[in-house]
């Protein structure tokens, strides 16, 4: 019955055809989609179709209704396109009553007596707040307390989304269509299960979360996921030029083999981006939202430390030259090699954190986003601020000390030197041993003097100190730095 309608459909919007528009059905196992992360797909079909020497007019039934149509290409052996018309006019009731505005329908209301249905023919001359507005032979209703019957489909209108073409046959016989298009309304992110199993490792565990709200089911695609951010422009530019670049495309995609059968799916690199292709086939119905397993690493070696960034303010003033009990930000240190148990390119998305409790109840500890993590990059994961481990720190004593003073028409560039003398405190009242990395900027001229502990100079401006907290003990570190500050004063 749906085809009957689409054929009806085509047939009225071509007037008199040459021939009856050929209905080409998704038979399954050639569809492959290119899911990218911004909400774009690159849908890939074949579908057979019996073409006549010349001029065919073939309909592709069921594409996604939110297709960009500039985009769509289609192509096959010994055929030249003409022509190509996207109809995406769905049966809804708004659309039946928009299309036959000013025609006979027939009208349904309950007798309230007996509960019969009475029919009635009736003009539909209005719609308005939901609500037709009919004329009947005894005058208008505008408030009918009944139903409308459409008697039969207006022309145009289809119960999916529909995609024809003319084209020209070099010569008649059986052939593989291929259609290939871009749609909006299907995108995938990563989602990740880290369960910290001991103080050194954890096991980890990537979901792939498919969403589709592009307007069709895929019954059994081929699938595979583009990581990273690809560019998207609608150019203006020519037929020949964009049925080259779709072309190539989709028969590059539609060539490649899947690459693993088991959960780690192996990326393989295109163009800078990474590829992963699912292994098993997989059908997503629209308005749903899939997840497929990606990856499964156990024992996956971590780092955990605490990060604080001191708030003492150096420029040229006093500032704040104090702060109390600052927690730090817990943070896990995995480095994304073969050494760790990973070295595998991790897409883009949120890892949750799980730990078991001492009675082995297993509890939430946090999350966070990850950006595209190639092999060899190295990520920090921050979780949140730590309960029990604080910092404390303040200036104890500022030295100054006038450089030179040059005067220059009554006015005196001068250079000061002071020195400052640090006092920080990590308080760890945790029963373990604790890596606590406490961060200061400082005004780029700069010298560190004594130190309790040695600093690491990250950029010019930026220091770090490594402090190696004790279980339930206060640590000290103390340092002096001279700064160099450059004023002009006037009298």
């Amino acid at each position: 019955m749906r085809f009957s309608i689409l054929l009806l459909a085509f047939t009225m919007l071509s007037g008199v055809a040459e021939a009856e528009p050929i209905l080409l059905q998704n038979k399954g196992n050639s569809l492959s989609l290119s899911i990218y992360n911004n909400n774009l797909a690159l849908v890939k079909d074949i579908r057979p179709a019996n073409l006549q020497s010349g001029t065919n007019e073939v309909v592709f039934d069921g594409v996604a209704s939110q297709i960009q149509a500039e985009t769509a290409v289609i192509y096959g052996t010994g055929v030249e396109v003409s022509e190509q018309n996207y109809s995406y006019n769905l049966m809804s009731y708004d659309n039946f009553i928009n299309h036959l505005l000013g025609h006979k329908v027939t009208a349904v209301r309950i007798n309230p007596t007996t509960g019969e249905n009475i029919y009635e023919t009736a003009t539909l001359i209005g719609y308005a707040n939901g609500q037709p507005i009919l004329e009947f032979s005894y005058g208008i209703d505008a408030n009918y307390p009944g139903r409308v019957i459409f008697s039969d489909v207006p022309a145009g209108m289809s119960n999916q989304p529909t995609l024809t073409a003319k084209l020209n046959a070099k010569k008649s016989g059986n052939r593989n269509l291929h259609l290939a298009y871009l749609t909006n309304g299907l995108g995938w992110k990563t989602d990740y299960v880290a369960n910290v199993r001991s103080p050194k490792s954890l096991d980890l565990t990537g979901w792939v979360t498919i969403s589709n709200n592009s307007g069709i089911d895929y019954q059994q695609a081929k699938i595979q996921l583009i990581a990273g951010d690809v560019n998207t422009v609608r150019p203006m530019m020519t037929r020949t030029f964009a049925a080259k670049g779709m072309r190539m495309m989709a028969m590059a995609a539609n060539s490649m083999d899947s690459m693993e059968t088991n959960v780690n799916i192996a990326p393989e690199s295109i163009n800078s981006y990474e590829l992963y292709t699912l292994p098993n086939m997989s059908t997503i119905k629209d308005k749903q939202t899939k997840q497929i397993a990606l990856i499964e690493k156990n024992d996956v070696k971590y780092e955990r430390e605490f990060n604080l960034q001191a708030p003492i303010y150096f420029y040229n003033a006093d500032g704040n030259s104090e702060f109390e009990k600052l927690h730090p930000q817990i943070t896990y240190v995995i480095k994304n090699i073969t050494d760790s148990n990973l070295g595998i390119s991790l897409p883009a998305g949120t890892v949750r954190f799980y730990e078991n409790d001492k009675s082995g109840n297993l509890q939430f500890i946090g999350s966070n986003n990850i950006k595209n993590t190639a092999k060899e990059d190295t990520l920090r994961i921050d979780l949140g601020e730590a309960f029990n481990i604080s910092v404390s720190g303040k200036v104890k004593q500022v030295q100054e000390k006038e450089l030179n003073r040059k005067p220059s028409n009554q006015c005196f560039n001068v250079k000061t030197l002071k020195t400052y003398e640090v006092e920080m405190t990590i308080n760890n009242a945790e029963d373990t041993e604790n890596k606590v990395i406490i961060s200061q900027d400082f005004p780029q001229e700069h010298k560190m003097g004594r130190e309790t502990v040695k600093s690491t100079a990250k950029n010019a401006t930026l220091r770090q100190w490594e402090i190696k907290a004790k279980p339930n003990s206060k640590t000290k570190l103390e340092y002096s730095v001279d700064i160099i500050y450059s004023n002009r004063l006037c009298d």
